[in-house]
């Protein structure tokens, strides 16, 4: 029986975390997902915000972007296009993001591939702010 989760989270850039954990919160697809040792198998998109890791450290939390999930009894493994530790953020640049990327939705026509890229860069933005 596992006592503990590894838990790795990679962004394209780095190795973000690598380390043990007893508990996971990650923002999954359909709402947010709690992952705890001998969780069932599961693989899962991820939508941007908050992802908390109980570590032996204490809580620390990160806002990640969109991405995957991979959960076994004994380990989750976080694949996303960024990540950034809460205590970390600078909270006057999350706002203005979350501005200019609301101008840069409403300058794009529905169902192109920029209105996409703004839906998506609005999301993020977002969940960074309210982090």
């Amino acid at each position: 029986m596992a006592q503990a989760l590894h838990v790795t989270i990679v962004t394209p850039e780095r190795k973000i975390m690598d380390g043990p954990a007893s508990e996971v919160t990650l923002p999954a697809w359909e709402g947010e997902l709690g992952v705890y040792p001998e969780h069932d198998q599961l693989l899962t998109l991820l939508r941007s915000g908050r992802c908390t890791v109980g570590s032996p450290e204490g809580q620390i939390s990160y806002v990640v972007g969109r991405g995957f999930a991979e959960i076994t009894a004994d380990s989750v493994t976080i694949l996303t296009a960024s990540c950034v530790a809460v205590r970390d953020l600078d909270r006057s640049a999350a706002v203005g993001r979350v501005a200019a990327a609301e101008a840069a939705l409403a300058g794009a026509d529905f169902g192109t591939e920029a209105f996409r890229q703004a839906e998506i860069a609005l999301e993020h933005a977002r969940a960074l702010a309210e982090a």
